[in-house]
Formats: structure tokens, sequence, C-alpha cells
């Protein structure tokens, strides 16, 4: 993909700017904007997801500035570091089950730092596993949460040793 397929998607599919403005920005003609619309049918199904999780919980008034931070995040637990490459191998390999992966588990969850604030303050925003989102609750500061990831870290890491 090149600089202007990039400026493209930003403009169309993030900003959801009309042909006419891209085309004026971009200067490249209406049919080429075709042509690469359906070209980057994958990166704009990508994007429609990360856009559907911004409509669910309103994170920014901008879409844009969440598309931007999400694409800067680790995609990691922010408190036990587990992947979600590393829960599917541990699903796979049948050391992890658990009855609630039909709707929560196979991929990492947005918790709030500290629960009282709303999800419109990105920084108050991190990924993280099932497992501590559920066990964090709105029991834990965010300083004592991050000391008992270590601990859910040393397990994951014994879980895929075996």
């Amino acid at each position: 993909m090149n600089d202007k397929q990039k400026e493209f998607l930003r403009l169309h599919v993030i900003c959801g700017e009309n042909y006419a403005a891209v085309e004026q920005k971009l200067s490249v003609p209406r049919p080429t904007l075709t042509l690469w619309y359906e070209e980057l049918r994958f990166e704009r199904e990508r994007i429609a997801k990360i856009r559907q999780v911004w409509t669910t919980k309103k994170f920014t008034p901008i879409f844009e500035d969440f598309y931007n931070w999400y694409e800067k995040l680790d995609r990691k637990c922010h408190y036990c570091e587990i992947t979600e490459e590393e829960i599917a191998e541990l699903l796979n390999s049948g050391k992890l089950e658990t009855k609630r992966i039909a709707t929560r588990g196979k991929k990492l969850e947005y918790d709030r730092k500290e629960p009282n604030l709303t999800y419109d303050n990105i920084d108050n925003i991190v990924l993280c596993c099932y497992w501590c989102n559920n066990a964090k609750t709105d029991t834990f500061t965010y300083s004592e949460f991050k000391e008992v990831g270590k601990v859910i870290k040393t397990i994951w890491k014994r879980r895929m040793a075996k």
C-alpha cells in the first residue's frame, strides 16, 4: 500500500470524507479511488471492526483519535502480558478451559484503570485478558492489580511450559 492509498483510507474510511473531498485533497481521479476502495477491502474491514468497538463504547468523540490510539497499543494484556496468540495456544492445547469461551476470553478486552471514570478518557483504558478484567472488577486499584497481574503472568507461563 502506498502513501496516497494510506491517506485515502484515513480520509475516506477513518474520517468519513466523501469522494469529492478526497479527490481534491489527493489529486486522484474518482475511478482510481473506486479501484482503491475495492483493492483495500481487507484493510477497510479491519478498520470497520475497530470502528464497531469505538461505536459501542464511545471511547473518544472522534474516531480518528481512537483509531490512532488503538494502532499504537501492544496486543497483550496490560496486567499479565498474555497475548491473544498465547490464549489460543492454551485453549487449543487443552491447558485452558472456561465455560465462557463462547462469549469471552478469545480476544483481549478493554479495562478502565480507574473504574469510576468513563470510557471516553482513553488514557484510562488498557487492553487486558478476560481473566484479569474479570478478577479486577472495581475492587482493586490499578496499582494493586498490576501486582496481581504479575502472579497471573507466572501461572500462564507455567501452563505454557507444560
